[in-house]
């Protein structure tokens, strides 16, 4: 998808020169505010729209919601995107998307919703996305290829998705410190890539599950939650872990190690 400067006129026009023109604002999927005619949302999904989004996307300084979910996009994300500084939501997912996720996305301090989820994405998620501060849903599953989710210290509500363990090469998952509530999901057995999973210091709720205790993880921290129930004895038979944090509450019992 190629987008074009909206400030465009044509030769032809003999109208005011000094008079925007909002001819842009009737176009498909284009909102734009009723006084300055900037655009303010661009909704373009499910249109089997190719090509890669232009570096122009960053001439909306105005804009506050792009959907361009479930198109044929390709290329990368471009980095121009940081310079829509009033976006409040970015929706890319399911297109086909690749390459790292750009830090400037960091500079979008009102950002609330950031969706990426089914796209060919590689490489770490910036670990500067823990300063935006109005950010609360960030979707980024089913890049297979993601190794790293650190996003610990922002304000991420909702539950884990039982659909985290589809990241097959994902071994480092941090979300400490946000406010995160729900179980933890039942087919935590099934990420078997964790090597660290630190979920501390949410609301999550409920008991641990049993088969947390086959995954070969380095460090578990769950600390700082609301989980009930007894600690799964399988976890003292886990040869790899070296850390391990857990409530006080739960401190009464005794782990089993294999020798």
């Amino acid at each position: 998808m190629k987008t074009s400067k909206f400030n465009h006129k044509d030769e032809n026009d003999k109208s005011d020169e000094n008079s925007p023109s909002s001819d842009y604002c009737v176009w498909r999927g284009v909102t734009c505010d009723n006084v300055t005619f900037n655009v303010v949302a661009l909704n373009l999904s499910r249109l089997n729209l190719d090509g890669e989004i232009s570096t122009s996307i960053g001439d909306l300084k105005g804009i506050l919601s792009i959907d361009l979910k479930g198109n044929l996009l390709s290329g990368q994300i471009p980095d121009e995107i940081g310079d829509c500084v009033g976006l409040k939501s970015l929706d890319l997912s399911f297109n086909e998307l690749n390459g790292d996720i750009p830090f400037s996305i960091s500079k979008l301090k009102q950002l609330g919703t950031l969706i990426l989820k089914n796209n060919q994405l590689i490489g770490p998620i910036p670990s500067t996305l823990s300063q935006i501060p109005n950010l609360k849903i960030l979707l980024l599953y089913w890049n297979e290829v993601l190794q790293y989710l650190g996003l610990r210290g922002n304000n991420l509500v909702g539950s884990l998705s039982t659909d985290m363990c589809q990241l097959t090469g994902l071994w480092y998952f941090d979300v400490r410190n946000n406010s995160l509530s729900g179980a933890i999901p039942a087919n935590i057995g099934n990420c078997t890539a964790f090597q660290v999973l630190d979920l501390s210091y949410n609301n999550l709720t409920g008991e641990i599950p049993f088969n947390i205790g086959f995954l070969q993880m380095a460090t578990l921290s769950l600390q700082g939650n609301r989980l009930s129930g007894e600690i799964p004895s399988v976890i003292g038979l886990m040869q790899a872990l070296a850390v391990l944090y857990l409530d006080m509450s739960f401190t009464h019992q005794t782990l089993t190690s294999s020798s």
